[in-house]
């Protein structure tokens, strides 16, 4: 994304995040494009990924991801979209890893762990901290809220909503620290 610049990462990623969200959505009503995906993409995706044709849309992580990617080139600047998503993507990782092997205090009932948070975060201010783009300031304000946003059991995929949440509490603290104003929607 920061290598291509905005208008050409959206020219790249809208189309593609719609294609993804388009055979997700054929692939639930049609069994015939669900088998081809399980055929060529079904040994990538996690069981919950893969269900009957029938039973309701479900996207996929890789389509996700590709929303998410998508909704951080419109919404933000690349200096903020581009280590956000790159720091998020990473910190996710970091705490599935951990909070797998080694979380033993879950978020109440939900199945995020006091372990893969910690992982989140110590992830996402290493990332932070060496990756040009927003003050450290407010990229930690945006590490602590994903964290917490990744740690909810919320309905919406964590790649598109954890991404997103983080820009804004960026763009929200780069605002109010540093008062430098981050307009959204516009600009490279």
């Amino acid at each position: 994304m920061w290598t291509l610049g905005r208008p050409r990462a959206l020219l790249l990623l809208l189309p593609v995040a719609g294609l993804a969200v388009s055979a997700d959505v054929a692939r639930a009503h049609s069994a015939a494009v669900n088998r081809w995906i399980r055929f060529l993409f079904g040994k990538l995706m996690r069981p919950e990924e893969l269900p009957r044709a029938g039973t309701g849309v479900r996207l996929n992580g890789a389509t996700c991801v590709l929303v998410g990617a998508a909704l951080m080139a419109l919404l933000f600047p690349m200096r903020l979209a581009a280590p956000v998503l790159a720091m998020t993507m990473l910190a996710d990782a970091a705490a599935a890893l951990v909070g797998r092997r080694l979380g033993r205090h879950p978020w109440g009932s939900v199945s995020a762990t006091v372990e893969g948070s910690v992982a989140f975060v110590g992830t996402g201010l290493a990332l932070m901290a060496v990756v040009p783009g927003p003050s450290f300031g407010p990229a930690a304000a945006g590490v602590l809220s994903g964290a917490v946003v990744e740690a909810l059991p919320l309905p919406l995929n964590d790649n598109i909503r954890v991404p997103v949440a983080a820009g804004l509490a960026v763009a929200t603290a780069e605002a109010v620290l540093l008062e430098q104003p981050c307009p959204l929607l516009v600009g490279a």
